[in-house]
Formats: structure tokens, sequence, C-alpha cells
């Protein structure tokens, strides 16, 4: 009940503007970087408290402002609604130049889940030639897994990074309803990581969910991967500090090979896991001495 009730003071307050801000001090906060996040389709508020939390935690001085792209309290109608998403997209696309204009040396990032990454990208699609930003976080990303992102990586400066999990059943469910992106029956960023576009090979970063990540709140399941935790520990790294994810885990995408992935450096593939991926640990700590990603 309490988050249904802040749901719907959320949408009241923000669905008919360009989203909301994350921190009070804005103008402030906004004179050392920029971070927006997106939460998933429905606006349930996963993350919309515990992403700027953890990246405060984390030693973050920029605001992060809370983007409120749907047009539903219901999921399924978020995810289906393509051309609402992709006119919030635009509208987003227009509050990131403004920053720009008003800050032009300062970092922009950006982080989203599930349905958000698709809104998230099209954003960064839209930008003019003069505006850039810096690195991407898609979490639980329900675009599909080969979505040329090309695009959007022309209009970045960094890298797109992307969380994933076999254990993700939302996910499995996006196979019949449909990926942000308009395909079925296929999978999503969200399950195996982002194919990464021809050129682009060393700016596509995908992790895959490992049980040593389970110590930060992140399950592999669909939505605690923006538990506070999980941000200030891992997420933070591609904001505060712009670096690689922890040794041992980021994975290439594999062309013609769905599901399976590669461990960076380690030359060690992933244990198949119905169809999708599960990473293996390097050694007995669970890491692997490995610099390939960065």
């Amino acid at each position: 009940m309490k988050r249904l009730d802040f749901v719907i003071g959320t949408a009241a307050v923000c669905a008919l503007g360009s989203g909301c801000g994350g921190m009070e001090r804005r103008p402030a906060a906004e004179s050392f970087g920029k971070t927006f996040y997106l939460d998933g389709a429905g606006n349930w508020g996963f993350g919309v408290n515990d992403v700027p939390a953890g990246l405060k935690d984390a030693g973050y001085r920029g605001d992060v402002e809370i983007y409120v792209w749907t047009t539903s309290l219901l999921p399924m109608v978020d995810q289906l609604n393509i051309a609402g998403a992709k006119l919030r997209a635009a509208a987003l696309s227009q509050r990131i130049e403004e920053y720009r204009r008003a800050h032009p040396d300062q970092s922009i990032n950006l982080i989203a889940l599930s349905a958000g990454t698709g809104v998230l990208i099209w954003a960064i699609e839209g930008l003019n030639d003069n505006t850039k930003v810096d690195n991407v976080v898609l979490l639980g990303s329900s675009l599909s897994a080969d979505y040329d992102a090309s695009e959007a990586l022309r209009h970045m400066t960094g890298r797109i990074y992307t969380y994933h999990s076999p254990h993700d059943e939302v996910l499995e469910a996006v196979r019949v309803i449909g990926t942000i992106d308009g395909k079925r029956g296929v999978d999503s960023v969200g399950q195996v990581g982002l194919h990464p576009p021809a050129g682009f090979t060393d700016r596509v970063v995908n992790v895959g969910w490992d049980r040593q990540y389970m110590r930060f709140g992140w399950t592999g399941a669909h939505t605690d991967c923006t538990n506070r935790r999980f941000v200030e520990q891992v997420v933070s790294r591609h904001v505060v500090r712009a670096e690689s994810p922890p040794t041992g885990h980021a994975t290439h995408y594999q062309p013609g090979r769905p599901g399976v992935m590669m461990s960076v450096g380690a030359a060690r593939p992933a244990v198949p896991m119905r169809g999708r991926s599960f990473m293996l640990a390097g050694d007995d700590n669970g890491r692997n001495d490995d610099r390939g990603s960065q």
C-alpha cells in the first residue's frame, strides 16, 4: 500500500512534466554533473529512492534526476505503448540538451530499469550533434538483445554497461508480450546482454549475474539490481569513477550463439542454463584478475 501511495503521488506530480528531480539541492548539485534515472514500465518506484541514495553513498556529488516517462500504472500498457515511449524519449532528449547547454563541461550519465532502458536509448539517439553523454547503465533491460545501439553510441563518449541475469522471470514473460522495441520470442538484453554493433565492440560491456553479487542485494531477479547497496558498490563506479565492473564479470556477447557468453580475459565459457548463461567464478574468491574490459 505504501508503494502504491508513492506511485500515485509521483504520477500526479510528474506525469505531465518532463521529469522530476531526485535530489533536493538540484541547482547546486547540477554544477557537479547530472545522472538521469528511469524506472520501468508502470512507474512502480523501483530505484527511485535507492539509486540517488546509493550514488550519494558512493560519493557522487552531482544531481540525480528521476525522469518519469510512463503513461500508465499498468506495466503491460507502457511496455506495448511504443509510440508513447518514444514521445517521452524525445522530451528527455530536450532535457539532456538543456542541461548540456547550461553545463557544457559536466558529465551526463543515464541509468534505467527494464522498459525504461528503451526510452533511455531512444533519447540518446535523438540528441543533436553537439550533445554527447558519458556512460549508460541498463538494468534488467527489456530491449531486444540484438538491438542496434550504434546510433546511441555515436552520441556517447563512454560505454553502455548492461547487467543481465538468467534468473529474470519478468523477462521470460516479455518473450510473449514483446520487448520495448516490439519484438516477440527473442532474448532481452537483461537476459543475455547486448550484442555490440560493428565498430563498437569495446563500447558495450555486458555484466552477467554472479553469486557474489548477492551480498550487495542483487539476487538475479528483475528489480533488485536497483537496491541501494548494489548501486553504491557496483553501479556507481560507472558514474562516480567511470570504471569498468568488478573484475571477472564482464562478458562478451557471442554473435550467432544466443545466450552464450564468454568471461573476458579468462577465456572461459559460461555454463548454459535453460538457454541463458551463468558466469563461473574465476577463483576461490569468485574473482578473476581480469583487465580485459578496462
